[in-house]
């Protein structure tokens, strides 16, 4: 199980226990050369029931629902969310109860079929036409027996679970498993990984430089984002750190987006190609884009060591429920009545 960390108050968070510690990590040797070794964090195996980087944040995320007497949790996201289908998954678990108001977004058959499992997982969909209508759909279902998880679980405390990623790196370093990474590489969405991972680093000592491989394009810049969410973790954490420095241990890159969040890429789509061949399988619309930025590194040559953290589950639920039609409209741009 991850350490759990101890806040500046002395406080240690409320965990549950979700997943299988620490996550393999792997020389990708097929997909190095040039001056730049690939290595891959492997928490797409974090769990055999539902992995992928949202087990860390959830042991936390669940684990503060239970200690405050929620009955059930409410979150929101995109109608094929990842983070939608491991809370439910997951709360089950626990014996919580998920509800989750649902956004359109572009048709994948793998954003379909999480909904699908999701629904037979217990999920109680609350569609709404536009996201803009999503905040007042919450307030009124929210209840005093509920707590409320924001998307990709990407909160001060969701981010402190991503500390635990980088706390099991830096052991793999000290006992030479691992050479210690220049780079740590991983996708950009709701920045709760990266704020973690961030964060990981400084209160590890590490020397790793973070890269943040943005999926979506947002109002406020995903940076800024994962930038503040890690300033508050530190500081959670007892850890002083200037702005500045904080900045500089933190690259963004934005070139890999193509038509926006939930859209696949040509790039994406050569990147998972590559990724098959060393036994890695990614989707286009996060984990591809991420890992595209790994291989052009590695054309560039001389990035050194390199570690990617794959944030896809390698399983899925097996069950599913079929889409009624007030929910399958949310993939075809339909009216939800």
């Amino acid at each position: 199980m991850p350490a759990n960390p101890c806040t500046s108050d002395g406080r240690r968070p409320a965990r549950v226990l979700l997943g299988s510690w620490p996550t393999p990590i792997e020389h990708l040797s097929t997909l190095s050369g040039n001056g730049t070794e690939v290595w891959v964090k492997r928490d797409d195996r974090s769990s055999g029931v539902y992995g992928g980087n949202k087990v860390r944040k959830l042991e936390l995320l669940l684990g503060d629902a239970l200690e405050r007497g929620a009955t059930r949790v409410v979150t929101f996201g995109a109608a094929g969310s990842h983070h939608v289908l491991a809370t439910t998954v997951h709360a089950r678990s626990l014996g919580l109860q998920t509800a989750a108001v649902l956004v359109p977004q572009p048709w994948s058959e793998e954003a379909a079929r999480n909904l699908r499992c999701a629904l037979a997982a217990g999920l109680q969909p609350i569609p709404v036409r536009a996201e803009w209508r999503a905040p007042f759909a919450l307030a009124r279902v929210l209840s005093a027996r509920d707590r409320l998880i924001l998307p990709g679980g990407s909160n001060v405390i969701g981010a402190l679970g991503y500390v635990s990623a980088v706390e099991e790196i830096a052991d793999a370093v000290l006992h030479h498993e691992l050479p210690e990474p220049d780079l740590i590489v991983a996708a950009l969405g709701s920045a709760g990984t990266v704020a973690g991972l961030l964060a990981g680093v400084v209160a590890t000592r590490l020397r790793s430089t973070v890269v943040g491989v943005q999926v979506v394009d947002r109002a406020v810049p995903a940076r800024w984002l994962a930038l503040g969410l890690a300033s508050a973790a530190c500081s959670r954490l007892g850890i002083v750190i200037a702005p500045w420095e904080l900045s500089s241990r933190l690259v963004t890159e934005r070139k890999w987006i193509g038509r926006g969040y939930a859209h696949a890429a040509p790039w994406g789509d050569v990147a998972a190609a590559r990724a098959r061949e060393a036994g890695l399988q990614l989707d286009g619309t996060y984990t591809a884009k991420a890992f595209a930025d790994v291989l052009e590194r590695v054309e560039r040559g001389g990035a050194g060591h390199v570690l990617f953290v794959h944030t896809l589950s390698a399983v899925r639920p097996a069950q599913e429920s079929a889409l009624p039609a007030e929910l399958a409209a949310l993939f075809t741009g339909e009216p939800v009545r």
